[in-house]
């Protein structure tokens, strides 16, 4: 993403779309370079860039080269190693890294590596995301953010640094791990190898930026505590802002250290929820859930999925159970069910889904009544209605929808000094909302239907002996 003269322009990666669970760092930074220049072509003027990406990890050599291939989040091969970390540091490993282990985090794939490619790791120097190597292409500079640093469980959030006890046991050098400074923060300026590939200006100023959840809060203005936000995309990122990380978390929900200093997050990513709902539009023929969309929009309304009920999550589950098992289902569909029956019922599993980690969220004790809504559903009456109905909240729907974007331009603008800080900047570029309340008589039959799919979901788990 690129701040620009008070424009934002998105780069957009298609990393998850028809991809497996590894991918070619080297192709998506030329696949960067070629879309700058694109930028530049176009004939903006660059003042500072801001880079966001999904979770991703990347290690590197000491020049940038890339290892090994990337691993996305949705690759789940470390399950094994994740366990074996969970039982050899039990409690401490959430009291300190605020979540449970999980096979997408940094710790159980160096594990796993150790296993499977010790070549791999004896030629890394950095330990990196996705985004933090985009950075380091263009600054030279390894660094990385404090929520990026909290999904590694190599960080201890509420101190805000690499938590050394917790490396060592997972077999993790301190030495591969970056810096950690906040996503507001300058990087670097770009160096004049990147600025030959991109065009830009050599020391344009670089952010340090943030994952792809985290950055869109900020996108949205989620710059103080009490503010719960869901940036819906392939997955759901539900985050409530706060500036006490007392939380526990074994509820489910996890403890990030937030992009800004003195401030957390409680909550975090579902398993598939949008990305669900376009691997289904896909199967139905239409490429994608915008394209069902647009195909299928006069009937959508009108379409009542009745006993139909989906559940989106076709890689394993994140908020709040944490289980790379968990599979999708399909239930109680008849003859009677079309395609907008379908993309009904996985609309509405997809709210389901978030609803789990909202009273998973409620559960620690945060005040969670009203959300600020990004992403697909918020420009969508009819699901930012139905999420209102579903999680019997007020939502403030933001008319930006890639926030993501608009987060990353704020970083670079923050960085580069335009702005004092992100409160100034927030205030300055906030994209507009709109509210929508609960339904009294949706918020009931969503309300039954939501405790029937989970009483529905659990009994198809039971009868296949596991999640999975």
């Amino acid at each position: 993403m690129i701040g620009s003269s008070g424009v934002i322009h998105p780069l957009i990666s298609r990393l998850d779309r028809g991809a497996g669970e590894q991918f070619d760092p080297d192709l998506t930074w030329q696949g960067v370079t070629a879309a700058i220049r694109e930028v530049i072509a176009s004939g903006a003027r660059v003042r500072a860039v801001g880079l966001t990406a999904h979770l991703a990890t990347v290690l590197t050599d000491s020049g940038g080269r890339p290892a090994t291939d990337g691993l996305l989040w949705r690759d789940n091969r470390a399950w094994r190693e994740s366990q074996e970390i969970q039982v050899t540091l039990g409690p401490e490993l959430e009291a300190v890294t605020g979540r449970p282990a999980s096979s997408e985090s940094a710790a159980a794939r160096i594990r796993m590596l150790r296993k499977t490619q010790p070549e791999a790791l004896s030629r890394t120097r950095w330990l990196l995301s996705l985004k933090d190597y985009l950075v380091f292409r263009l600054t030279g500079i390894p660094c990385t953010d404090p929520a990026t640093a909290s999904y590694t469980q190599l960080f201890d959030v509420r101190q805000r640094r690499w938590a050394e006890r917790i490396a060592r046991e997972c077999g993790v050098p301190m030495e591969i791990l970056p810096e950690v400074r906040p996503g507001v923060a300058l990087a670097g300026g770009v160096t004049r190898a990147a600025a030959e590939l991109t065009g830009l200006e050599p020391g344009t100023p670089v952010a340090v930026g943030g994952p792809d959840g985290s950055t869109g809060a900020l996108g949205v203005g989620a710059v103080r505590a009490g503010l719960t936000v869901d940036i819906a995309g392939t997955t759901d990122v539900l985050l409530h802002v706060t500036d006490v990380p007392a939380v526990q978390v074994s509820s489910g929900v996890v403890l990030n250290a937030y992009l800004l200093e003195d401030l957390w997050t409680v909550g975090g990513p579902t398993g598939l929820t949008g990305g669900g709902l376009d691997w289904l539009a896909a199967t139905l023929g239409h490429g994608s859930a915008d394209a069902a969309y647009r195909a299928l929009e006069p009937t959508l309304d009108l379409a009542d999925p009745g006993e139909l009920m989906i559940r989106t999550t076709l890689t394993g589950r994140r908020l709040p159970e944490w289980n790379a098992r968990v599979r999708g289902r399909i239930d109680g569909i008849s003859g009677e069910h079309g395609p907008a029956h379908l993309i009904r019922a996985a609309e509405e599993g997809s709210a389901f889904e978030v609803r789990l980690g909202i009273d998973a969220l409620r559960a620690t004790g945060a005040e969670v009544t009203r959300v600020i809504l990004a992403g697909a559903p918020a420009v969508s009456r009819r699901a930012a209605q139905l999420r209102a109905n579903v999680w019997g909240v007020e939502i403030d729907t933001a008319a930006e929808r890639f926030a993501s974007l608009r987060g990353a331009a704020l970083a670079a603008a923050v960085a580069a000094g335009q702005f004092a800080d992100a409160r100034e900047a927030a205030a300055a570029i906030a994209p507009r909302t709109q509210r929508y309340r609960p339904d009294p008589a949706g918020e009931a039959t969503t309300e039954r239907r939501y405790r029937r799919w989970r009483e529905i979901m659990a009994l198809l788990d039971d009868d296949q002996g596991s999640k999975g």
